[in-house]
């Protein structure tokens, strides 16, 4: 990855830029409400009035946090830590899934870059050679792998984070409405921007068996003297990629954390359990208000259940093994389900 900043500046920037260009849209938004309810005295019977009072309220506590750098120090605390390892953990579990072995193809691919660079500066000869042996590495590894299909070749990780609380989310999405009622659009559109809490994985793949004939092509019109339609026709071979856009919740993946961490306290340790298993409620809460559940609204209701069956349980015999077993068994299988849907 061209990407060389590490996960945890990449993290705390993106708290900041988020908390700042929130808090100055939520403001403008505000103040105009404000300034019509002033201006009209008559309209505080109306909803859009009532709702003023309240965003307003919520709109204090939210800019106060901010001002006083509250919300920096507490970005840098326990809820940073939970999302710099859930992040490493699913960025880890990404790379694995699309390990890439094909030293020979890559190989290949790198020395039909460099003979295209070569053809570039008129090094014909140079670039001829290059292509021969990117034709011997993409024929050993069709010969290890005959049916290479796509080979992934380049990823990009983006954290869009959203660290307000469940009632902050019921209140952007409740003054978005007001705002659409009241045809300013536009404004409406900006204060629900930040309401994403997602890693957003976008990984490049080139189709393997292109190359060689592409390879193969390409020397010949060298040979020939035609070094331009040498070069166009690796050009077109290097621009036939696929880009695959994964999406991630990062409430689902931190709710499933949760469960993980009530799983391991005994039976003499209650409270604790519980404080998690509740956690993990208020994740997967916030997961179906910011959407996330649309498409797999049945799973989310069965993870809900499950966690209220444990709960239960542990106030009573707390006999659980076999119950987290199961659920952190269907956080998986639901965490795959959304993984491999494509956005």
């Amino acid at each position: 990855m061209k990407n060389k900043l590490s996960l945890s500046l990449i993290v705390t920037a993106l708290l900041v830029t988020s908390t700042s260009v929130f808090a100055n849209t939520y403001k403008d938004s505000v103040a105009k409400k404000e300034t019509q309810a002033l201006s009209n005295p008559s309209s505080i019977k109306t909803k859009s009035a009532k709702a003023k009072v309240s965003e307003s309220i919520y709109r204090e506590n939210y800019l106060a946090k901010v001002k006083l750098g509250k919300f920096e120090k507490e970005a840098t605390q326990d809820e940073t830590k939970r999302l710099h390892s859930v992040v490493n953990r699913l960025i880890k579990k990404h790379k694995e899934s699309i390990k890439n072995d094909q030293k020979e193809f890559m190989d290949g691919l790198h020395k039909t870059i460099l003979a295209l660079q070569a053809i570039k500066k008129g090094k014909n000869e140079t670039a001829q050679n290059l292509l021969l042996q990117a034709d011997k590495a993409f024929t050993t590894a069709f010969k290890k792998e005959p049916k290479l299909g796509l080979i992934p070749v380049r990823d990009n990780v983006n954290i869009n984070s959203f660290n307000g609380d469940i009632q902050l989310i019921k209140h952007i999405k409740h003054s978005a409405i007001e705002l659409l009622q009241e045809n300013d659009t536009q404004t409406a559109i900006d204060i629900l921007v930040p309401l994403q809490d997602e890693i957003v994985i976008n990984t490049e793949y080139v189709p393997a068996y292109l190359y060689p004939k592409a390879v193969k092509k390409a020397a010949q019109e060298l040979k020939s003297g035609k070094s331009h339609d040498a070069f166009n026709t690796i050009v077109t071979a290097l621009e036939l990629s696929q880009l695959d856009t994964l999406k991630i919740p990062i409430p689902l993946v931190t709710a499933e954390d949760m469960v993980l961490e009530a799983s391991k306290f005994e039976k003499s340790h209650k409270k604790e359990a519980l404080k998690f298993l509740k956690m993990a409620q208020v994740e997967l809460e916030k997961a179906e208000l910011l959407g996330y559940t649309h498409s797999f609204e049945q799973g989310y209701k069965n993870l809900n259940k499950q966690i209220k069956a444990i709960q239960t349980e542990i106030k009573g015999k707390n006999v659980v093994v076999k119950m987290y077993d199961a659920l952190l068994k269907d956080f998986k299988d639901l965490g795959e389900k959304n993984n491999s849907k494509k956005k």
